[in-house]
């Protein structure tokens, strides 16, 4: 427990410096009574959205039909704007209007297929929250663990952040300590430099919807 509580501070660290995730100008600062209540309710939100996902991956239904209520899911719970838009980077700034609306209609499902298969070996098994820390103004990173038949258990890291309208929405999924984000928009950052935004857009078109 203190090794993993130990790489849970290491990844909190990582987070606060990383540029994706910059609070918003003149957010207000929080009071430990905020801190608390924050916390408290990113962990309901994480153990909802797990549970949530964990009975559209495991119903009744056919695998394609499973997959559909899973992305539904995931695209209440994600917030897919700002998911998209730190994916992209500032090439999006260069995109003309016609290229925005196809990016970001094909966001959606081409994020959370990438994220159905990221829970694949995790959906059904127990849940244990192991911490939970305010991270900023408006965020929270709550560590979660899932147990498994065979093996070491598996960490995923949510990054909850508590919207000007007062939800609260996932803006990164770690799992197994892989950020998709992160390898996402170096990812797309080094197809972009090699084939262009039209090819980028057309393979996650494709991707998203295969």
């Amino acid at each position: 427990m203190q090794k993993s509580l130990a790489v849970f501070a290491a990844s909190i660290a990582a987070l606060a410096a990383a540029p994706a995730f910059a609070q918003g100008a003149g957010a207000a600062p929080q009071t430990a009574e905020d801190a608390g209540a924050s916390v408290d309710e990113a962990v309901a939100f994480a153990k909802g959205l797990t549970e949530k996902a964990t009975a559209a991956l495991t119903s009744a239904k056919s695998d394609a039909e499973q997959l559909k209520d899973f992305q539904v899911v995931l695209g209440d719970g994600l917030a897919l704007d700002v998911i998209g838009k730190f994916m992209i980077g500032d090439v999006r700034k260069s995109m003309s209007a016609a290229q925005i609306a196809r990016y970001d209609a094909a966001f959606p499902p081409y994020l959370t297929r990438l994220y159905a298969d990221q829970f694949a070996e995790i959906v059904g098994r127990p849940l244990e929250v192991i911490d939970a820390k305010a991270l900023g103004a408006r965020d929270v990173v709550v560590r979660t663990q899932f147990t498994r038949k065979e093996g070491a258990p598996i960490n995923v890291d949510w990054r909850v952040r508590k919207l000007r309208t007062g939800e609260q929405k996932a803006i990164d999924i770690i799992v197994g300590g892989v950020s998709i984000m992160l390898v996402k928009r170096e990812e797309f950052s080094a197809f972009i430099a090699q084939n262009g935004v039209d090819a980028l857009i057309a393979r996650i078109e494709k991707e998203g919807a295969a």
